[in-house]
Parts: C-alpha cells; structure tokens; sequence
C-alpha cells in the first residue's frame, strides 16, 4: 500500500500570471495472488493502482511557436490520471525451458490525458486569422480488456524464440470535452 500527495505552483513571469495544482492523498493499493496447481503450472490474480501525473510540458500554459503550422501549448488545469488494473494469468512450464503465459487483463483509467485540439484566434498580433492549437486534456475515462498470449521456446542452446499476440478492446469517453465523443476499438498485435 502506498499513499501519496502532491502540488504543484507555476509562475509565468512574461505574463504575470500564476497556476497551481493540488491534488489530495490517495491510496495505491496492490495485490498479487499465485496458487501453484503443478509443479510447471501456476496462476495468478494481480490487483494494482496506479498513477500517472501531466509532465512539465503538458502543465506550461504558455504557446510553443517552434512550428508555426501546429502550436502547441499546455494545459494548468490538468489533473493525473488514475488507473486500476486486474490481471488473471495461467502459466505452464515446459521441457527445455519452453513456456506458455496467458493473461486476461481490464484496465480502467479515469481523467485519462490526450491530446486535445481547438480552433482559437491567432496569437500573433501580427496575424488576424485563426489558428489549430494542439493541448492537453482531462477525458472521463478509459477501459481497455484484453487477452495477451506469450510463447517462449528453446530453439537451440544459444537460441530463445518469444512469440506473443495481444487482443484488446479499447474504449475511450471523451464526451466530456469539446467536439470530444466517446468511440470504442478492438485492436490486435
């Protein structure tokens, strides 16, 4: 169990303005149970939450003009994502050192951080059209389920061979956010 806290304060000085964060305790549990069936198979229940806070660039509010075609600028009122991830997991062990993982996971994401983009008035006084500024948002959430197969053969004495296929649904709900919809994927690799 861990439990963290943390702020953040901001002073952009060629504007005079001023930006802050802070965000309460929180608790990041984890639990990991295995229960031996054979002596070559085992399987596992794993329970973890975890975080993820905006980096530094993300949290800037000021605009990066490095390319004038795509501006980008961050976002102060970003908050961290968190996520809470469950694995259930089968593993055989095999002669000559092959084995064979399957893993069933969900993972669920709330406040997930994206790109986000809106069309705003140019920045450049010099410039009276409007611009597409790239930025950082907060999307209500996040699952993703999936099934990850991984394969791993002794094809000679100084040759392993991992093999491994992941099939997942990914589902996004960004309905809170402008132009944002929610939009659902099953991909593979």
């Amino acid at each position: 169990m861990r439990i963290e806290s943390s702020e953040y304060n901001g002073n952009l000085i060629s504007q005079n303005k001023t930006f802050d964060n802070k965000f309460p305790f929180s608790l990041f549990p984890s639990a990991f149970l295995s229960y031996r069936l054979t002596d070559k198979q085992d399987i596992q229940l794993n329970y973890s939450r975890k975080i993820n806070r905006p980096n530094f660039f993300q949290l800037i509010p000021f605009i990066d003009y490095t390319d004038s075609l795509n501006l980008t600028k961050g976002n102060p009122d970003l908050i961290p994502e968190f996520t809470n991830l469950v694995e259930f997991s089968y593993q055989n062990q095999y002669k000559a050192n092959n084995s064979f993982l399957a893993t069933l996971y969900f993972r669920n994401t709330d406040n997930l951080i994206t790109r986000f983009q809106y069309r705003d008035i140019n920045p450049n006084p010099g410039k009276t059209d409007s611009v597409i500024i790239s930025t950082y948002a907060n999307a209500n959430k996040s699952y993703t389920y999936g099934l990850e197969l991984t394969g791993k053969n002794k094809i000679a004495k100084w040759w392993d061979i991992t093999t491994s296929i992941n099939l997942f649904n990914a589902t996004l709900e960004a309905g809170n956010l402008e132009g944002g919809v929610d939009n659902s994927l099953f991909s593979w690799f």
